[in-house]
């Protein structure tokens, strides 16, 4: 408003308008500068010196109508985008899901190929860490040290060697009583771990 203002006295200073003219242009702009007989007369006195720019000019009928500039308020800053939204995160979603379908179709395409070509029969979700550590020793000297995968469990007949069951067998165990642990589920973590006086021990510890 102050630079508006200063335009119109710096027209009136230069005789282009009159106080007349300027007074309802002053008004508009604010009704605390609708000027009385009283302000003309004394902003004539004022112009007539001849020694006062118009910013001068401005500042001295602010004064005298006690109008007082708020100061401009800063713009807000940009609010940022909230996580996941606008056009970045539409780009990540569908990148992501596209991933996803890629390596689920390739790793489909693959098994498939394994089931066609090589006849393989189609490999069973295991679940990670699953996996069975089997540590036995016998008294006769048969040991066996062996991690073997949960999802296996059907064929531990097959995986642990000949010396191995029989160490089991010394310890109190057999194969078939493992297949039935490993049936039941049970939490990660040591199973058993035990040793008899005849030195036989097993430990079984499931990750």
């Amino acid at each position: 408003m102050r630079e508006k203002v200063t335009r119109i006295l710096g027209l009136v200073q230069a005789g282009t308008l009159t106080l007349d003219d300027a007074a309802p242009l002053l008004a508009a702009l604010s009704s605390r500068l609708a000027l009385t007989q009283a302000d003309r007369d004394l902003l004539g006195s004022l112009i007539a010196r001849g020694d006062l720019r118009p910013e001068q000019l401005t500042e001295h009928l602010l004064l005298l109508r006690g109008v007082r500039e708020q100061p401009p308020r800063p713009p807000a800053p940009p609010r940022p985008p909230a996580p996941g939204r606008g056009m970045d995160g539409m780009i990540e979603r569908m990148t992501e899901t596209v991933e996803r379908a890629v390596e689920g179709a390739v790793g489909s395409f693959d098994r498939t190929v394994d089931r066609a070509v090589w006849n393989r029969p189609p490999e069973p979700d295991v679940a990670p860490g699953r996996v069975l550590s089997v540590m036995v020793e016998s008294a006769a000297g048969d040991a066996y040290t062996g991690h073997l995968p949960v999802s296996l469990a059907p064929h531990l007949h097959k995986l642990i060697p000949p010396h191995g069951v029989r160490a089991l067998e010394a310890a109190g165990l057999s194969v078939e009583a493992l297949q039935l642990l490993l049936e039941a589920g049970p939490a990660p973590g040591e199973l058993i771990s035990t040793e008899d006086q005849e030195g036989n021990s097993v430990s079984l510890r499931l990750k």
